[in-house]
């Protein structure tokens, strides 16, 4: 499958790419070798990261293949062509950035592309550390990889900030159990959730939830009570403060 791909190396990284993407290749290297850099150090990961793989796929169908039968991750044929990027175990797949003109939702934006790059990393690096990675909830997912890769600082295509910015606008933010049951506000207000209990517990403790909870239950393992946390945290929300940068 991988044998028509040509490959360009960086201490722990790894990027695959069909010609003409050998300068996205590596501007890709460049980016990925940074993000690894910086999460590493924010969940205080001493031993060598294992490899990490990207795949840049030059179209759609060839992205879709790469997903579903090198990661072993279930899509639909075609996939949506909001799906630009997937990671499983080390390997992530990303569609090449000269493959937005025509097969992409969204338009190539450099910092976008390099924020998306850090937050397929996020998720490499949490189920390298998870214990249960496969219970792990989606807000936890999510909201930590929209936090670590910033992608909440900035309005996007992506729009993980937008939602934010309106409900506090208009005073109706979610409760707790919606952000836990919600996917779309898993993935709008998950980071929110994170970014509200690293200020209370702090990065450590972020990094110790990553690695030891076992069950899903990430809040028992921060040891918070969701009656207490839930109209604390959206208190926090509606001061504003979640989205000062």
């Amino acid at each position: 499958m991988l044998t028509k791909y040509q490959q360009t190396e960086n201490g722990h990284t790894t990027v695959l790419f069909a010609e003409p993407d050998r300068a996205d290749a590596q501007n890709t290297m460049q980016h990925l070798a940074s993000a690894l850099d910086a999460l590493t150090t924010y969940f205080d990961i001493d031993n060598p990261f294992p490899r990490v793989r990207a795949i840049l796929a030059p179209n759609r169908d060839l992205f879709d293949t790469l997903v579903a039968d090198l990661l072993g991750v279930a899509i639909e044929r075609p996939s949506d062509s909001r799906r630009v990027a997937q990671a499983q175990k080390t390997d992530i797949v990303l569609l090449a950035p000269h493959g937005y003109t025509t097969e992409s939702a969204y338009a190539y934006v450099a910092d976008d592309y390099a924020r998306m790059i850090t937050h397929e990393l996020v998720h490499v690096v949490q189920e390298h550390l998870c214990p249960d990675i496969e219970n792990s909830p989606l807000w936890w997912d999510e909201g930590l990889a929209v936090y670590l890769s910033a992608q909440w600082q900035y309005d996007s295509q992506f729009r993980f900030r937008e939602p934010v910015v309106e409900g506090i606008r208009q005073r109706q933010v979610p409760a707790l159990a919606d952000v836990e049951r919600e996917p779309s506000f898993a993935y709008t207000y998950g980071w929110t959730l994170v970014r509200f209990i690293e200020t209370r517990c702090g990065r450590r403790e972020i990094a110790r939830a990553v690695r030891e909870t076992e069950d899903g239950d990430v809040l028992a393992t921060l040891d918070e009570d969701r009656m207490h946390l839930g109209p604390t945290w959206r208190a926090w929300l509606l001061t504003g403060e979640a989205l000062q940068t």
